[in-house]
């Protein structure tokens, strides 16, 4: 009886926040990052069924709301995450593993639906990818006449329309980059939920420390060549560099958080620094750059290893 009724309610709260992610976009994204996680928890309580119940209810729910494009989107994104992410942790894959596997393979599905929608439709890439120019371009144009029935108008409203034409044309560029970004932090959110109620609930899965994270030394002459990759002027070559560089960028500011976490971790700190510190990284993004340097001269300066005192 106890699955059933969490079964029931795990569908409905899964489908409520990925509809918050489809119908008050960009504010409805953070629910939308927690919408695999009823499933995720019913895999870690109850098994490998009522998870995959619980997924394919949800989508056949937001296919009924809103079509089968939704019920779609939900199943390649969340889905996926919520049905691989619990088993590699059940695996003892460790958080870091898990998180790139699940992520590597929600973008080979996402590559594999891609492919499939252009066999069904006919359509080419180069078509499929004007269509997503014209619907971004539409965004930026609808963003636009809105500020101007606002009331701004003049230089500022110049302004601000060029800064939104350079911020389209950079995520039509950057949109691979961007889809890889937002499944990483979708399955960090949904595994740090289960970290946090896996003694409560005593699901049987290892995750380390946030503070330990770090990245393999290896992936730092990836960024080295992402970064002199971007000094040519060919746009073959300066895109995908583009796209890498997003990703290592987000990696190693993980890796600097986790450095930050150390040092609180083992000086202590107030919880008013804390609050400080993440208030600038959503208000600042100078703050966020400095975060990631940190992380890349981690892999030098090793920075929570302690330091020992030589007796002189």
């Amino acid at each position: 009886m106890a699955r059933i009724v969490f079964t029931g309610i795990g569908t409905v709260l899964s489908s409520i926040l990925f509809s918050a992610y489809i119908v008050i976009p960009p504010a409805g994204l953070l629910f939308g990052l927690l919408a695999p996680f009823p499933a995720i928890l019913a895999r870690l309580r109850y098994g490998r069924g009522t998870a995959v119940i619980v997924t394919l209810a949800a989508t056949t729910l937001l296919s009924l709301e809103f079509g089968v494009q939704a019920g779609l989107l939900y199943l390649v994104q969340s889905g996926v995450i919520a049905l691989l992410l619990p088993e590699l942790l059940l695996r003892d894959l460790g958080a870091a593993r898990s998180i790139a596997w699940t992520t590597t393979v929600n973008l080979l599905v996402y590559v594999v639906v891609a492919c499939a929608m252009l066999f069904i439709s006919g359509q080419s890439l180069q078509q499929l990818h004007g269509l997503a120019v014209t619907e971004i371009n539409t965004s930026v144009t609808q963003a636009l006449a809105l500020y101007e029935k606002a009331g701004i108008k003049g230089d500022d409203l110049a302004a601000l329309k060029q800064s939104m034409t350079t911020a389209a044309h950079l995520l039509i560029s950057l949109y691979p980059a961007l889809a890889t970004v937002l499944l990483i932090v979708m399955a960090g959110c949904n595994l740090a939920l289960v970290k946090r109620y896996s003694q409560q609930f005593c699901f049987n899965v290892k995750i380390g420390e946030f503070r330990s994270f770090r990245n393999p030394d290896m992936l730092v002459w990836l960024l080295i060549a992402a970064g002199f990759a971007m000094l040519t002027d060919v746009p073959m070559v300066t895109t995908p560099a583009l796209n890498v560089l997003v990703v290592l960028v987000l990696l190693y500011f993980l890796q600097g958080m986790a450095v930050i976490s150390s040092m609180f971790f083992r000086f202590g700190s107030a919880v008013a620094l804390r609050f400080m510190l993440y208030l600038l990284l959503i208000v600042q993004p100078y703050m966020a750059a400095l975060v990631a340097a940190i992380g890349i001269f981690d892999l030098w300066g090793d920075f929570r290893t302690p330091r020992k005192q030589e007796n002189l």
